[in-house]
């Protein structure tokens, strides 16, 4: 075959492959979408993903199928997704921990970011820090003394070693020398159940998992540990108050992916429609009644870049926290 001969087929085979993806977008999609989730039903994602698949599933044509997949942090659930076939018909409803932190701190994510395509944000909500109300502690300023008056007393209980509420709680005991004994667990809801009777002092976790018990009074809200505070619970001061933690800024982002590779405009549909969701009155009523701020509508692009500067960030965290791989 001649060069003139070989670049005519070269083209031609890019056209073709171009009208093909065209084609698989514009019938897209033509059966149910499956939309992974990598936590048991009732958690807080699980939650977001019932809230916003029958929204999508209108915007689509066709339902989306809610798969739970828990286990390993979420870990077994973006694996899932990152091998399932890039047609569309799979997709992720992934977090900052499972998609970018889980990769830098488990040996068992053999993934990373990079082997997802990012389709669109779906908002942000905070890490909140409570106590036991008999303990007196009701702002930072308050835990920072008592920890370094009373050195390894305290204790604090988050989910995992490497989970994003205990790579937080690090940070602030090496940024202010506070001496505070962790306590790992399974779960969010039982560590406030374990605040609430007295088992562990505090509780570090996502802030919608507190909410409730912050608003029966059954624990001590002692802030959030981001620049700014929380829509969840506007009272509660932010980390970025206290002198001591300006430079702390963690909280929860949670978005949609699918597998890397999935058609351009197929992965721009998807984008559209979830937009179309995030947009509508009574879905922002709901996430921000559950503390989560929504996204403003975002490109695959600037969601892609987003999430890669969250990797860095974190990449920067987990090294200065210490925390090791496993």
């Amino acid at each position: 075959m001649n060069r003139l001969n070989f670049a005519v087929r070269t083209i031609a085979i890019g056209l073709g492959l171009a009208a093909s993806n065209s084609f698989a977008a514009e019938g897209y999609p033509t059966q149910p979408v499956k939309m992974i989730v990598g936590y048991a039903p009732g958690g807080s994602v699980d939650t977001f993903a019932r809230i916003v698949a029958p929204k999508l599933g209108a915007e689509l044509g066709q339902p989306i199928v809610i798969e739970n997949v828990p286990g390993a942090g979420g870990i077994i659930a973006v694996t899932r997704a990152v091998n399932a076939k890039p047609d569309g018909y799979t997709i992720l409803m992934g977090i900052v921990s499972d998609v970018v932190i889980a990769p830098l701190v488990q040996n068992s994510a053999k993934y990373t970011y990079k082997d997802l395509t990012a389709i669109a944000p779906l908002g942000i909500s905070g890490v909140g820090l409570v106590a036991n109300p008999q303990l007196g502690i009701r702002t930072f300023g308050d835990l920072i003394r008592r920890a370094k008056a009373e050195p390894g007393k305290l204790t604090y209980g988050a989910t995992g070693v490497g989970s994003l509420p205990a790579i937080a709680m690090e940070s602030f005991k090496k940024t202010t020398g506070a001496d505070i004994t962790f306590i790992p667990y399974a779960s969010a809801s039982k560590i406030a159940t374990d605040v609430i009777g007295g088992n562990v002092d505090l509780a570090i976790s996502g802030l919608p998992a507190l909410l409730e018990f912050i608003k029966s009074g059954r624990v001590t809200p002692i802030g959030v540990m981001s620049h700014e505070r929380d829509i969840g619970n506007l009272e509660m001061p932010s980390a970025g108050e206290t002198p001591e933690l300006k430079g702390m800024d963690y909280y929860f982002w949670t978005g949609i992916f699918a597998p890397g590779e999935t058609p351009e405009p197929v992965v721009k549909k998807l984008n559209a429609a979830f937009a179309r969701v995030m947009a509508q009155p009574d879905v922002q009523e709901r996430f921000k009644a559950l503390g989560v701020k929504v996204s403003p509508p975002t490109s695959p692009g600037q969601f892609g870049q987003f999430v890669a500067n969250s990797h860095q960030q974190w990449a920067t965290a987990i090294q200065e926290a210490g925390v090791p791989k496993q």
